[in-house]
């Protein structure tokens, strides 16, 4: 009995430090992204009113929203060697051109990873990743990433998805809007 009892603490010790862990990650990477994104990091860090203001302008979400993708997509192949490289692409792209900047702006980071072989653990990790970032990201003064229940679409695709252009795979070798390659390992 004893034995059983140790080895339930532990596992729960071990579960509470991975999930710690994860909104640590989470936290690091939203940090990240909102650094880069501003230009004068120094002025927003004490300043709840003047970040949220940033967080209106378009460009500035865009580009924390490509630093939020990159930190996902370092964290993801760091935490699984069969990842081989990571692609961001965008779902709302209009073929014709016609949207122009009043289209609103999706806070979903859209992905690809291409990975030797699929794993239940590797989606496990990314649904783990999802839940910590959509959390943290809350924290951000902005009703973008405040009302969010998920920000991330990770497709895990193949090298034999990508020959037979396969679902998702096919927008590495799509004419209009390709998806773009963000990390390679």
């Amino acid at each position: 009995m004893a034995v059983d009892t140790l080895t339930t603490q532990k596992t729960k010790v071990a579960a509470s430090a991975k999930i710690s862990s994860l909104g640590e990650l989470a936290k690091t990477i939203r940090a990240s992204a909102v650094a880069e994104a501003l230009s004068d990091r120094r002025a927003y860090a004490s300043n709840e009113a003047l970040l949220e203001l940033e967080l209106t302008r378009p460009s500035v979400r865009a580009a924390v929203k490509d630093g939020l993708a990159r930190g996902v997509a370092r964290a993801v192949a760091a935490h699984d060697p069969q990842v081989q490289a990571i692609y961001t692409y965008d779902p709302s792209v209009d073929p014709d051109g016609e949207g122009g900047d009043d289209q609103p702006f999706d806070a979903t980071i859209h992905l690809l990873a291409l990975v030797t072989a699929p794993s239940a653990a590797l989606q496990a990790f990314i649904a783990a990743l999802d839940r910590a970032l959509t959390e943290s990201l809350q924290d951000l003064p902005s009703p973008i990433f405040q009302i969010r229940e998920s920000v991330l679409d990770l497709n895990l695709i193949t090298r034999q998805d990508v020959q037979d252009r396969k679902g998702y795979a096919g927008l590495l070798s799509a004419t209009f809007a390709p998806a773009i390659e963000i990390w390679r390992r």
